[in-house]
């Protein structure tokens, strides 16, 4: 079974880009001093939005104005991987459209790439990775390696997209920290996090059987260990089961998601060393080290327990990304294969986890004449 190769990768990001001190300035002294602090903790510097006046519709209760939509954001991905892959689209045979924040529920974004982008062949597969959270990279991995197996001389192109920032509620009271409120406001402060975590991002990608690239696998999964795990993080409204939204969709997020997300990254990736077949004897002898997680503390907690010194070379695009695009869902590890660094040969370690709750681990193997995106 063929291992996934990386032939192309490209990023786009909205125009509009947007710095913490931007939203703490429009916020006007409505956040507590401690909330403030961890806000500004976060380890996200800057985040893009798909709206032109994100600070103003969080905290002004002003009218989204959408500079550009979010399926024309991905074709502009996929447009420039395309181009600077110099694959015939003729052969792709699979087209995967993997996002948590669609701009529309129907048509799906798979369904607006082929509509945007005439290239792909109509008679490829179309077919929806939608609601896989952070994880959703591991889950591309494995099914382009179906995919690939049984069509060995075809492409599989992927497009990453989330726009989470217009979902973001808006923010017009005072605001404390999760220690400074009682359990009925809780959620309050989980709107105010929203607003500052979460940021705007495409990347497309091409796979192939074979070629110069990175190799992805073998990958490793865990999902909901527990049944209660499903509910660390939901959004439980604008389904069929709550049909009827008032205002923004709620976006809730358990006080467990962080030891429990650890547990899960540590066990996912403990299974993944197990099979032998990784290439890697523990993970501090990976190079690079992908980790997507939703605040540097997370990130500090993640290299301590996988001996990795946190200010290396190897786990530094893990933490650029974070600081320059926030939290970007599914996007946020296919921004760190997008980095414009320099891989030597190596065997790298991915790892993601999120809300659904799930989790991925695979190793990349730089080729021996290293890469660069």
């Amino acid at each position: 079974m063929p291992d996934p190769c990386l032939l192309a990768v490209a990023a786009e990001l909205p125009p509009a880009r947007v710095s913490t001190e931007d939203l703490l300035t429009a916020a006007d002294g409505r956040l507590s001093d401690r909330l403030t602090g961890m806000l500004a903790g976060l380890g996200v510097r800057t985040r893009h939005s798909v709206l032109a006046n994100f600070p103003e519709v969080l905290f002004a209760g002003a009218e989204p104005e959408l500079e550009v939509p979010a399926a024309e954001l991905g074709a502009r991905a996929v447009r420039s991987c395309l181009a600077k892959s110099g694959v015939d689209p003729a052969s792709i045979g699979l087209v995967l459209g993997v996002t948590s924040s669609p701009g529309r529920l129907l048509p799906s974004l798979v369904s607006d790439l082929f509509a945007l982008l005439p290239e792909i062949p109509r008679e490829a597969v179309a077919l929806s990775l939608e609601y896989l959270g952070c994880s959703a990279i591991a889950k591309v991995v494995d099914t382009a390696r179906w995919f690939l197996t049984a069509e060995p001389g075809k492409h599989v192109l992927v497009c990453f997209l989330d726009a989470i920032t217009p979902l973001s509620p808006p923010l017009p009271g005072e605001y404390a920290h999760f220690s400074e409120v009682s359990a009925d406001r809780r959620q309050d402060t989980v709107n105010a996090m929203h607003g500052f975590l979460f940021g705007d991002a495409s990347v497309a990608m091409l796979l192939g059987a074979e070629g110069d690239g990175p190799v992805f696998g073998p990958v490793a999964h865990l999902t909901n260990e527990l049944p209660e795990d499903a509910e660390l993080g939901t959004v439980p409204d604008g389904g069929s089961d709550l049909p009827v939204v008032h205002g923004r969709r709620l976006y809730t997020l358990s006080a467990e998601v962080t030891p429990r997300g650890t547990h899960y990254a540590t066990s996912t990736v403990r299974s993944l060393l197990a099979t032998g077949t990784s290439g890697l004897d523990k993970p501090s002898d990976a190079d690079p080290v992908l980790l997507h997680t939703g605040s540097n503390r997370i990130l500090d907690g993640l290299c301590a327990e996988f001996g990795v010194d946190p200010a290396g070379a190897a786990v530094a695009s893990s933490y650029r990304v974070l600081r320059e695009y926030g939290n970007t869902l599914g996007c946020s590890v296919p921004l760190m294969f997008a980095d414009p660094v320099h891989r030597a040969p190596s065997v790298g370690l991915v790892v993601a986890f999120g809300l659904s709750f799930s989790c991925g681990a695979f190793t990349v193997r730089i080729p021996d004449s290293g890469w660069r995106p």
